[in-house]
């Protein structure tokens, strides 16, 4: 089954800006969460390759944050549209994220993936909600800070 376009963009609505899915079950639906919370992006390196079924290698540089950079569940972090090339929804950051600058001068790490998860606490595919990967890799050297510029992370769903 396909959702809808209606459907998928609320869902991710949901999910990305605690906003409610009315109309399912009793007029309220789906109700958002008493404190929205947030979601936690993690740099992931190229040692596997992340796919459906398999959690990346999360970067592990001095000055990385372990666990995530936390974004709030909000319509001022994530804009909701829909992707008529793709026919998919997909959340984008509406703001800069920044990670932590990297302050040793060890071998560079190469960052090739992103990931969304639940909370900053998880480590399997339960917590995970998605991943994206970079077109062109970060190789994080000394005094290298990441950051993923507004609009440029894109999660597309259903």
């Amino acid at each position: 089954m396909n959702a809808s376009k209606n459907y998928a963009i609320e869902h991710l609505e949901l999910l990305f800006q605690n906003e409610p899915i009315t109309g399912i079950g009793d007029t309220a639906g789906i109700l958002a969460s008493a404190a929205a919370g947030s979601l936690y992006l993690r740099l992931c390196t190229d040692a596997v390759a992340i796919d459906r079924e398999t959690v990346g290698t999360p970067a592990a540089y001095t000055g990385y944050v372990a666990n995530g950079v936390a974004v709030a569940r909000s319509a001022a972090k994530w804009t909701i549209t829909w992707n008529d090339t793709d026919n998919k929804a997909e959340a984008v950051n509406a703001e800069e994220e920044v990670f932590g600058e990297r302050t040793d001068s060890g071998a560079a790490e190469n960052i090739k993936y992103v990931e969304v998860w639940k909370n900053n606490t998880g480590t399997d595919l339960a917590d995970r909600i998605g991943y994206m990967e970079f077109t062109n890799p970060l190789s994080v050297t000394l005094g290298v800070q990441p950051r993923i510029k507004a609009g440029k992370l894109k999660l597309k769903m259903f």
